[in-house]
C-alpha cells in the first residue's frame, strides 16, 4: 500500500514543546496531515514511554493504534478528524556531545525500535551513562559510534538514522561540530547505517551533489514540536504497513518501495544560507568566503549555513539527481499559504477557518497539497489559491533565504499581484482569471560555485611543515634515554637520583604521576630492580588505578606491572593483617562505627559524633585502648575483636603496633619491599607516618615521596603537612627537588591562586592566559543559573533551545571542546541541589561526587551488606545484618545468592530485598553494577574497594559529562575551565557547623586547590543570599578573593536589580 511516514517528531517532555504533543492530539493532526504512521518520538525518556504504553496498543508487526478510549470526542475538536487510524512507531532522537579527534563534536541521531522491549532496553542502557529524564531528547556524552553500537546490543532490529545531517551545530555533517563524512563519524559500525535525514534546510537535490551520500536512502521528517507541524516534512512508501517492511524499504531491499520526499524548500530552513541574525547579515557561501567569514558589522565569524556545508563537501558542481533515485516534493504548509493569500497570520482566525473548510472538503492537507489533480482543486477552492498551488508544485516560488536560525520566507506571489486582488475576493468562490506571470523555476545555486571552489582553494590554510626541528630540546631528547625524554630536567633530575631517600615537592600540573611512575619504570627497566620488591603507595583507588594503568604501558611486560604493589594505605594495612591473622574479619566504615557506638554500646546520641572522632585520634596518635584510659573507647575496640570487625583506622594503627611487636614479620615485609614511593604525602597522618618509617626505617636510602604543603587540605581527618619537615629531620641525608613548570594552569590562574595561599615560590605557567572572572549573584538560585547558562554560552550551546533563545549565539569558547571540559567545584554538598537543577533545566548532563561514596548511601549499603554476607555466610556481624534487614534468619537462599556471578548477584539482591526502593530510581543500581564491572567477578575485590573507597572512585573521567564537585573530591583532577561557586565568608572559609572554628589557613588551602583544577578558564562566584541547613543566610564575599591581584581580575556585571532595602527576617550571619 502507499502511504506517508513522518519518523521524526517529539513529545511534550522534549524542552520547547508543545503541551499537545501527547497521542491524543498526534493521532488526529496526522488524520488531518494525511499522515498514516508518526513516529512516537522521545522513547527514551520514562515517563513518555510509560504514557505510549498506557495509551497505545499493538497494530501490525511493530506498529500501534491509539486506544479507543482515549481518542478525544467529536465536540471538542476543531474539526472532525478524517477516517482510518494513525500507526505509532517508537522512535527517539539522542543528542551526542563529546570530543573526537581532538574536536567537539555535536551529533544528533534518530533510533527506531520494533517493540517496547527494545525501547526498554535502549532505554535502561542510556540511564546508566547519562540523565534521560530531563528532556525528551536526552543529552549524553557518548560517542554517535558508541551510541549506534548500543542500540545494537539492545536489539539488531534497531534502525538507527544520523539525524538532519546538515545543521551547523548538532549534526553528524554539520559545519561547527560535525564530520566530513558518514564514515568519520560512526567508524566501524558505517556499514549498520542505511538511511539519512536531510534536515528543513537541505533537500535530495543537495544532498545529492555529495557522491557519498548516493548509497544512503534520503529521508525528510518535520521534527515537529507541536502535533500542527507534523508533516511539514515526510516520506512516501509503497509497501506493507509494518515495522519491517518499513525499514527493510528504508535499507533498499526487495518488497517495497521508497517514493521520494515531501520537503520544505530549503531556503526556507533557518540555516540555509550564512550570516548573523543579530546583525541581519545574510550571505551565500561565495560572499562569506569573500568576507574571510567575519560579519561586517561585530566583526565575529558568521554562522555557516547548510548550502556553505555542502558546497563545501561537494564532488559535483550541480543539483540534478542521479539515475534511479526516488523523486522529491517542495512543498508549502497550507496554514502558511493561505496566510500570504489572506495576507494574514498562520494562526489568525480568517486562515484558520479557511484551512478547516478546505480539510473538510478534500478530507486531508496532503490532498490539497500533493495528491488531488488542480483540476478537482479548482471545484471546491478559488482559482487564486489553485493558482498558487500550481505554481509552488512546478517550483515557480519567490524567496529569501533562512540564516542563523532565522526562518526563510517562500511567496508563490508578488507584493503587487496580491494588492491587486480585491480585498472582498472569496477563495472558495468565483475569482477573475489571473494574467498569467512569467516565473524563473526555483534554483538551488544561486551563486558561482566554480568561483567559490577557486577562491576556497586560495584561502585555505597552508599546512605546517611536519619535518622535525632539531632544536635544543630534541637534542636533549635524542642523548637521553627514552623513558625520561617526555621529562623536563628537574622532573629528569628527581627520576635519576640514586644517592638515598628523597623527597620532591611538587605543586599542581607539575608532572607530579608521571615523575612517580617514570622513577617506578626506571627502576625496572634500567636499574633492573625486581618489580616484586617496590612498593607504591597513594590515597585513593584512583589513584591507585590511575599509577597502575600508566604502569602497564611504561612497562615491557604484563608480568612486571602485575608483580608490583601498587596500591593505597589502607589496602596496604589490610593485606598486612591478612598475612598475620587468620580469621577472616570485615570491615566497617564511619557511619557504622557510629551506629555501634549508639546502638551496641549505649552512647548518647548527641555524644555519637564526638566521641567516633575521639577514638579516630586515639587511634591515628597510635594510642592504644589501655593507655588511653578511656572506658568506651576500650569497650568499642573489645566488641570488634568479638565481632570480627576492623574500622577504617584499624587498618593503619593495628599493622604499627603488630610489625613493633614482630620482628621477625617486619623483616619479611622489609625484605619484600625494598623501594618504597609514597604519593600525596603531605596527606599523611601520624601512624601513616610511623608505618612508613618501620617500613623504611632512617637512614635507608630507598624511600621517595612526592607531595605538596599548599594542597595540605585534610586536617579534620588527622592529616598534616608537618611531616614533610619531620621527613627531613628523620630523614637528613634525603635530598629534595622542588618541580618549578606547571604543565596545567595559565599563568593567570597560577598567579591568582598563589595571591590567595601566600606560600612557596610561585610556579611557572606555559601560557599567560585570559583573566580570572569574579561573577557577584543576588542568590544561590541565580548563580547556579548563571553558572548553567554559562556553561551553554561558552560550550556554544547543548541544543537547539540555547541558539533559538540566545542564551548562546553557538560560538564556543577557545579550546572548550566538550562537557567533559567542565567542572563546577563547591564547599559543601549541600549546595549540588540547587546546581543541579539548574542543570536539569538547561538539559546539562552532569555527574557528582561529594564527600560521601555513592555507594555507602542508602539503599546501596544495605544491598552491600546482603552481599558480604552472601560472600562470608560465617561471618556473625554479618548474620545479624542480615537478620536485621531480611527479618528472617539465614536459608538455603544464601548459598543460592554466594553461588551467582558478582553482576548477577547484586541484581538478584536488589530485586529480592530493595525493588521497592529502586523502583522508578535505578539510577545508583545502575552504578554500582557499572563499577562492578572493573572487577572481573572478583566478589572480595570488588567489596574491598567498595569498603575503602572514596567518593570520587565512581568519577568516570572519559564520559563527556560536567563535573559537580566538592573542592576535597576534586583533589587530583583538571579541566579546561572551572567554576568554583559559593565563595563568600562562611563556606569558604568554612564557619556553618557550629561546633569548633575553621582552620582559616587550610581552607585558604582549599581553595587554592579548587583554583588550580583550572587549565584555562577559572570563574568564581558569590551570592549575597543563600539558603542553607534550613536557614536563609545573608552573605559576604570571601575574604580570600581579596588577595587576588586587581589586575588579573575580569569582575562579571550582574543584571540582577537591587530591591529597596527592608528587614526580611534573614539570619545574619555576621551579627
Amino acid at each position: 500500500m502507499k502511504f506517508i511516514a513522518d519518523l521524526h517528531i517529539h513529545s511534550h517532555y522534549s524542552i520547547a514543546t508543545s503541551k499537545q504533543l501527547i497521542p491524543e492530539y498526534l493521532d488526529y493532526w496526522a488524520r488531518i496531515k494525511g499522515i498514516t504512521v508518526v513516529g512516537s518520538g522521545d522513547f527514551t525518556h520514562p515517563g513518555w514511554l510509560k504514557e505510549l504504553k498506557e495509551k497505545l496498543e499493538p497494530a501490525e508487526e511493530g506498529l500501534f493504534r491509539l486506544k479507543e478510549q482515549f481518542r478525544p470526542q467529536a465536540h471538542s475538536l476543531p474539526l472532525p478528524a478524517p477516517t482510518g487510524q494513525t500507526r505509532f512507531m517508537l522512535t527517539a532522537e539522542i543528542s551526542n556531545i563529546y570530543k573526537k579527534d581532538g574536536r567537539l563534536r555535536k551529533v544528533h541521531n534518530l533510533i527506531f525500535a520494533p517493540d517496547f522491549e527494545t525501547a526498554e532496553k535502549i532505554q535502561s542502557a542510556l540511564a546508566q551513562i547519562g540523565n534521560i529524564a530531563s528532556d525528551g531528547r536526552p543529552i549524553l556524552g557518548l560517542d554517535s559510534r558508541d551510541l549506534l553500537e548500543i542500540a545494537l546490543n539492545c536489539s539488531e532490529r534497531i534502525f538507527f538514522v544520523p539525524a538532519h545531517i546538515w545543521t551547523p551545530w548538532f549534526s553528524a555533517l554539520g559545519a561547527k561540530s560535525g564530520f566530513d563524512s558518514i564514515e568519520a563519524c560512526y567508524g566501524d559500525l558505517s556499514d549498520h547505517i542505511y538511511a539519512v535525514e536531510t534536515g528543513l534546510s537541505s533537500d535530495p537535490p543537495m544532498n545529492r551533489m555529495c557522491g557519498f551520500l548516493d548509497k544512503y536512502t534520503l529521508i525528510s521528517n518535520s521534527d515537529a514540536h507541536s502535533p500542527e507541524k507534523l508533516g511539514r516534512e515526510a516520506n512516501l512508501f509503497e509497501c506493507g504497513l509494518s515495522y519491517s517492511d518499513i525499514t527493510e524499504t528504508l535499507k533498499g531491499r526487495d518488497g517495497g518501495r521508497f517514493l521520494g520526499t515531501v520537503e520544505f524548500f530549503p531556503q526556507e530552513g533557518k540555516y540555509h544560507y550564512d550570516g548573523h541574525r543579530k546583525c541581519k547579515v545574510c550571505w551565500d557561501p561565495l560572499q562569506t568566503l569573500q568576507n574571510d567569514g567575519r560579519c561586517p558589522v561585530c566583526g565575529k565569524m558568521v554562522t555557516v549555513g547548510v548550502m556553505h556545508r555542502v558546497a563545501r563537501l561537494a564532488d559535483r558542481d550541480h543539483t540534478e539527481m542521479p539515475d534511479g533515485q526516488p523523486p522529491f516534493y517542495s512543498l508549502i504548509p497550507l496554514k502558511e499559504l493561505l496566510s500570504e493569500l489572506y495576507r494574514s497570520g498562520p494562526a489568525s482566525k480568517k486562515v484558520s477557518e479557511a484551512y478547516l473548510q478546505l480539510i473538510k472538503k478534500t478530507g486531508s492537507e496532503f490532498n490539497v497539497l500533493l495528491h488531488w489533480p488542480l483540476d478537482e482543486l479548482s471545484r471546491v477552492a478559488n482559482e487564486l489559491l489553485v493558482e498558487g498551488l500550481r505554481r509552488m508544485r512546478s517550483g515557480q516560488v519567490r524567496l529569501s533565504e533562512g540564516y542563523d536560525g532565522e526562518f526563510g520566507r517562500i511567496r508563490v506571489f508578488d507584493e503587487k499581484e496580491l494588492r491587486s486582488i480585491s480585498s472582498q475576493t472569496k477563495l472558495f468562490a468565483p475569482a477573475v482569471k489571473e494574467t498569467e506571470t512569467a516565473y524563473n523555476g526555483m534554483r538551488h545555486i544561486r551563486f558561482d560555485i566554480a568561483e567559490y571552489r577557486r577562491l576556497f582553494e586560495r584561502k585555505r590554510p597552508k599546512q605546517l611543515d611536519l619535518v622535525e626541528v632539531l632544536n635544543e630540546k630534541k637534542e636533549a631528547q635524542r642523548k637521553t634515554h627514552p623513558l625520561l625524554a617526555p621529562l623536563n630536567r628537574e622532573q629528569r633530575a628527581a627520576v635519576e637520583y640514586e644517592s638515598g631517600p628523597a623527597r620532591i615537592t611538587a605543586g599542581p600540573g607539575t608532572g607530579k604521576t608521571r615523575v612517580l611512575t617514570t622513577k617506578i619504570a626506571w627502576l625496572i627497566k634500567v636499574k633492573k630492580q625486581e618489580p616484586c620488591h617496590i612498593l607504591a603507595v597513594t590515597f585513593t583507588n584512583r589513584a591507585a588505578r590511575e599509577m597502575r594503568e600508566r604502569l602497564q604501558i611504561m612497562l615491557d611486560s604484563p608480568e612486571q606491572s602485575q608483580a608490583l604493589t601498587v596500591t593505597t594505605f589502607h589496602a596496604l594495612g589490610f593485606r598486612l593483617l591478612q598475612e598475620r591473622i587468620e580469621e577472616t574479619r570485615v570491615i566497617i566504615d564511619e557511619t557504622e562505627k557510629q551506629r555501634i557506638l549508639l546502638r551496641e554500646l549505649d552512647c548518647p546520641v548527641e555524644e555519637v559524633k564526638e566521641q567516633a572522632a575521639r577514638i579516630t585520634r586515639f587511634k591515628q596518635t597510635l594510642t592504644g585502648p589501655e593507655k588511653s584510659g578511656h572506658a568506651l573507647y576500650q569497650s568499642y575496640q573489645r566488641f570488634l575483636d568479638a565481632q570480627r570487625l576492623y574500622d577504617m583506622d584499624d587498618l593503619i594503627s593495628r599493622p604499627v603496633f603488630m610489625l613493633r611487636e614482630s620482628p621477625d614479620f617486619l623483616e619479611q615485609i622489609r625484605e619484600r619491599y625494598r623501594r618504597i614511593l609514597v604519593d600525596e604525602f603531605q596527606d599523611i597522618n601520624e601512624a601513616q607516618y610511623q608505618l612508613l618509617r618501620l617500613l623504611a626505617p632512617p637512614p635507608r636510602p630507598d624511600l621517595f615521596v612526592i607531595g605538596d604543603p599548599n594542597q595540605a587540605i585534610y586536617g579534620f581527618r588527622g592529616a598534616s603537612a608537618q611531616f614533610i619537615p619531620r621527613f627531613a629531620e628523620d630523614y637528613p641525608q634525603a635530598a629534595a627537588f622542588t618541580l618549578h613548570q606547571s604543565y596545567r594552569c595559565s599563568q593567570s590562574v597560577l598567579r591568582a591562586s598563589h595571591n590567595v595561599v601566600a606560600s612557596g615560590p610561585m610556579l611557572k605557567g606555559l601560557q599567560e592566559g585570559v583573566k580570572i572572572t569574579i561573577a557577584p549573584q543576588s542568590s544561590d538560585k541565580s548563580e547556579a543559573e548563571f553558572i548553567a547558562r554559562r556553561i551553554e554560552q561558552m560550550l556554544g550551546g547543548v541544543r537547539f533551545f540555547s541558539i533559538d533563545s540566545e542564551v548562546s549565539d553557538g560560538q564556543s569558547s577557545e579550546e572548550l571542546q566538550s562537557l567533559g571540559d567542565f567542572a563546577v567545584l563547591v564547599r559543601t554538598s549541600r549546595q549540588m541541589r540547587l546546581i543541579e537543577k539548574a542543570f536539569a533545566d538547561h538539559s546539562i548532563p552532569w555527574q557528582s561526587a561529594g564527600d560521601e561514596l555513592l555507594f555507602h548511601k542508602e539503599p546501596l549499603r544495605s544491598l552491600l551488606d546482603i552481599l558480604r554476607f552472601t560472600d562470608q555466610p560465617d561471618h556473625p556481624y554479618l548474620r545479624k545484618k542480615w537478620t536485621s534487614l531480611v527479618g528472617q534468619e539465614p536459608s538455603a537462599m544464601v548459598g543460592e545468592l554466594g553461588a551467582l556471578p558478582l553482576k548477577e548477584r547484586i541484581t538478584r539482591i536488589a530485586a529480592l530485598f530493595f525493588a521497592r526502593e529502586f523502583d522508578g530510581k535505578t539510577d545508583r543500581l545502575e552504578a554500582l553494577l557499572q563499577f562492578a564491572g572493573d572487577f572481573s567477578g572478583d566478589v572480595k575485590e570488588f567489596l574491598q574497594a567498595v569498603t575503602l573507597g572514596s567518593s570520587i572512585d565512581a568519577y568516570q573521567p572519559d564520559s563527556d559529562r560536567v563535573a559537580l564537585l566538592t573542592l576535597h573530591a576534586a583533589k587530583g583532577l583538571e579541566f579546561k575551565c572551572v567554576f568554583i561557586a559559593g565563595c563568600e565568608d562562611g563556606l569558604l572559609p568554612y564557619a556553618l557547623s557550629g561546633t569548633s572554628p575553621a582552620d582559616t589557613e587550610e581552607e585558604r588551602r582549599l581553595l587554592y586547590v579548587g583554583m588550580t583544577r583550572a587549565q584555562k578558564y577559572l570563574i568564581l562566584t558569590h551570592s549575597r543570599r543563600r539558603f542553607l541547613m534550613g536557614r536563609s543566610l545573608r552573605m559576604r564575599r570571601s575574604p580570600f578573593l581579596d588577595a587576588i591581584e586587581k589586575e588579573l581580575i575580569d569582575l562579571y556585571k550582574s543584571t540582577y536589580t537591587k530591591s529597596p532595602s527592608k528587614d526580611t527576617g534573614q539570619l545574619n550571619l555576621f551579627g
